[in-house]
């Protein structure tokens, strides 16, 4: 499995290129996972009031919820550490496994591609990476300019 790591400050347009990405590698057959880091400590997917989160605040860990077309766990308490929590959430299951966000996890990470999305160029010095990105001109040489070069980005992706 090839981990793509998505990086950099708000509104670069991470999002925007893991979208991007999904879409490319899932045309030419590829299975493709997403993760996306959310900075809010509150935040949750599980919604007081529905059933599925009076089962948690029963108890239940996991608390598993299907439908014909979803499956989603949601698990109390515990957290992702390092890439390899991750990776044995999609081990075996996928050939790519896009990541938005997680800059502190995969900088040191040396197996994942870490694509560094810029606004200006005074934000490539402070986060490290193997391709620098931008969907602004930045006029710099070494910097792809996307969507214009995203083709380019999608070989770098494809040959790595």
């Amino acid at each position: 499995m090839k981990v793509i790591a998505i990086v950099g400050y708000k509104r670069s347009g991470k999002t925007r290129l893991a979208v991007m990405l999904i879409r490319s590698l899932r045309e030419r057959g590829y299975k493709v996972a997403s993760a996306k880091h959310v900075h809010h400590a509150d935040f949750s997917i599980d919604q007081p009031g529905k059933d599925s989160w009076k089962h948690s605040e029963a108890g239940a860990n996991p608390n598993i919820i299907i439908s014909p077309r979803e499956v989603a766990i949601i698990w109390r308490d515990r957290s992702i550490n390092s890439i390899e929590d991750l990776l044995s959430l999609t081990r075996g299951e996928v050939d790519f496994l896009i990541l938005e966000g997680f800059y502190s996890l995969v900088k040191e990470y040396e197996r994942a591609l870490k694509i560094v999305l810029i606004k200006k160029v005074e934000e490539a010095v402070g986060l490290k990476g193997d391709v620098i990105a931008s969907f602004e001109d930045t006029n710099l040489s070494g910097i792809l300019k996307l969507p214009e070069q995203y083709p380019q980005l999608l070989d770098i992706i494809l040959t790595a």
